[in-house]
């Protein structure tokens, strides 16, 4: 684990001990943060929500950077240069 990651984990911790931490962590996120020694880049929003019994969250990740972006021979592919079996089976009913 990252000397991050372990702050982080700390603070986790150290909210499940004390609500009004906890209350503060997720009304000001960044403050807390860097009060634990995790420096959050300016430009970078923070939001903290909770999973509880009946609730969990899923983050999704961002795209990769370039995702969008096809090689030729997938462009190509995309233009119809391609025909496959399928092709040939909808072109007979």
């Amino acid at each position: 684990m990252t000397s991050q990651s372990n702050q982080i984990a700390s603070l986790f911790a150290a909210c499940w001990r004390d609500e009004a931490l906890k209350a503060r962590f997720m009304a000001n996120p960044r403050a807390v943060l860097a009060e634990h020694g995790v420096d959050v880049p300016d430009g970078i929003d923070v939001k903290v929500v909770e999973n509880a019994g009946d609730r969990v969250h899923i983050t999704m990740p961002a795209p990769p950077r370039g995702h969008l972006e096809l090689s030729d021979d997938e462009l190509s592919n995309a233009a119809g240069g391609t025909c496959s079996a399928t092709c040939v089976v909808y072109r007979t009913l």
